[in-house]
């Protein structure tokens, strides 16, 4: 434990006595003023607090004069510690006793303790401070003592309950505050300690905190006491778009929009959506803390949690489609063959037989629908388990051109306006029909999207991103149109499995799609909105020697 010098101590005591002498002034001018405007002169109860403001003058008076002759200036604080607690346990006993609210004077008793004496000091004041509490309050519970002698009368307390819970939560304050304040008391010294060893260059220090706060991967504001925005770091400004000349001394709630509903306190963690200066919508995460007061009441630290919901929502996605798959692939193997049986019969029958009229339409039904199921069953197997043997370095500018031309002279492009703008020369490692299956499910959800008509425009390009294995080019392909666009409730399930808003949809193109993209190492992603159209983007691996010719 620090052990403070006797000149230190000293200059501690004469400190603590100037800050009793205020208090008791602050006391004896609140105690007249209510007396006052409250009662008149002659009300006798309020001489015991004149007579408490007397005895801390007094005491003050002595406390000076004793203080240059005492040698054992820590048993001399302990000797103050001991009677501003006895003089507190007087002032509560007079102000109400179990009801008043004058306990607040032990905490700073026992924080004076703590400044002169370190943390045992503290322990010691909490220590009297809780058994003087304790037994004063006992005694005027169970009227043990005189009435005459209180200011304030109030109504008693109803019962032991509210005694018991009363002291106890004093006593845990106490030695909270002993504790904490004896910690910051030692830690204080320490550094005052270390500060006289060498030189602190303060505003170099305070420097470096701003470059570090600027510099930082988190957004981070602080508010007032108000709630209103006055610091807003680089980043912050970064995530938002908003500068801080944008955001000074405005509400939180205006740029934060439901920042303060809900579970706004500190510690609590905020996930909510937030529109950024240019209107496009992220995911941001809030950690609220406390603040020291004034501008800097709280102190918020945000992420963008935007491409940590798309990831998580990829994971989920792609669980549900691996169990999924899982259990397609036997049930349609189970279905493939009384399926191929069933086809092959009917077939021998329709040979044989000889149909006429009706009966031959009703077994061209059956063997188209035969026919209609298995292809349905290939997708499926298709969707569960896209095939990993054929792969090979492939033209995708090629697949993607020769998929256009068949879409422009099927029926459902008839009425569609394809414009496209390819890279030549753009190599991947797939499996051309696969690749050539995802373009043409694009190409077909484009055209039920525009009914009436519209236009489809196709481009690629090659990306380069750094990865953590070195540069890594990407092949990126854009399919947009000029549809009717979808809800953002529809863009969270369009990729799952037999879920589709058209009457004649099994729900499997954009799954397979989906699924055959992740095979081929890639990512899709779809963007949209109601009356807007849709842009559907595919990130594949390029082959780096396909990539550079």
């Amino acid at each position: 434990m620090l052990v403070a010098p006797t000149n230190s101590l000293r200059q501690k005591i004469l400190a603590m006595m100037v800050l009793r002498v205020v208090l008791a002034l602050a006391f004896l001018g609140i105690t007249t003023w209510f007396q006052i405007k409250v009662y008149s002169f002659a009300h006798l109860n309020f001489y015991p607090l004149y007579g408490i403001v007397v005895t801390v003058g007094l005491l003050t008076i002595l406390y000076a004069l004793a203080l240059k002759r005492v040698e054992n200036q820590s048993l001399f604080a302990y000797l103050q510690v001991t009677v501003d607690i006895a003089l507190v346990t007087v002032i509560v006993y007079v102000t109400g006793g179990t009801e008043s609210y004058l306990h607040t004077l032990y905490p700073l008793s026992i924080l004076g303790a703590s400044t002169l004496l370190s943390k045992r000091g503290g322990l010691y004041a909490a220590s009297l401070a809780s058994i003087a509490y304790g037994v004063l309050i006992d005694m005027d519970f169970y009227g043990m003592l005189p009435q005459r002698f209180k200011v304030i009368q109030m109504m008693p307390v109803q019962g032991w309950e509210e005694v018991f819970t009363t002291v106890a939560t004093n006593i845990l304050a106490f030695f909270t505050v002993a504790y904490l304040t004896g910690y910051l008391a030692e830690k204080t010294a320490r550094v005052e300690k270390e500060l006289e060893e060498k030189e602190i260059d303060f505003d170099a220090l305070e420097q470096l905190n701003r470059h570090i706060v600027e510099n930082i991967s988190s957004g981070i504001m602080t508010l007032d006491e108000r709630q209103r925005i006055t610091s807003f770091n680089r980043e912050a400004e970064n995530v938002t778009g908003y500068a801080l000349k944008d955001v000074y001394y405005r509400p939180v709630g205006g740029i934060f929009p439901g920042m303060t509903e809900g579970h706004f306190a500190p510690g609590v963690r905020i996930e909510k959506k937030f529109r950024k200066k240019d209107g496009s919508l992220i995911h941001l995460g809030f950690t609220v803390s406390q603040g020291q007061g004034g501008d800097a009441s709280s102190i918020i630290i945000f992420q963008d949690l935007t491409q940590l919901k798309a990831m998580e929502e990829q994971l989920r996605r792609d669980e549900k489609l691996k169990a999924l798959g899982e259990l397609s692939v036997g049930i349609a193997h189970e279905i493939r063959n009384p399926l191929a049986s069933i086809s092959g019969s009917i077939q021998l029958l329709k040979d044989d037989l000889d149909l006429r009229g009706e009966d031959l339409k009703l077994m061209d039904i059956v063997l188209r629908e035969t026919e209609r199921l298995n292809l349905l069953i290939t997708d499926y197997l298709l969707f569960a388990r896209p095939a990993r043997e054929k792969r090979e370095t492939v033209d995708l500018s090629s697949i993607i051109t020769g998929t256009v031309t068949l879409f422009r002279n099927s029926p459902e492009g008839s009425s569609i306006s394809v414009r496209i703008d390819v890279r030549d020369g753009v190599f991947v490692k797939g499996d051309q029909r696969q690749l050539g299956q995802v373009f043409w499910n694009l190409f077909l959800n484009a055209a039920h999207a525009m009914e009436g008509g519209g236009e489809l425009a196709v481009s690629s390009r090659v990306d380069w991103t750094t990865e953590p294995e070195g540069r890594c080019p990407f092949a990126v392909v854009e399919v947009a149109d000029t549809g009717k666009g979808m809800s953002a409730e529809l863009l969270d399930r369009i990729f799952d499995p037999f879920f589709s808003t058209k009457d004649f949809g099994t729900g499997l193109g954009l799954a397979i799609v989906h699924r055959i993209v992740e095979s081929h190492g890639g990512t899709i992603s779809v963007a949209s909105a109601v009356g807007s159209g849709t842009v559907f983007t595919i990130r594949i691996p390029v082959e780096t020697q396909g990539a550079l010719n």
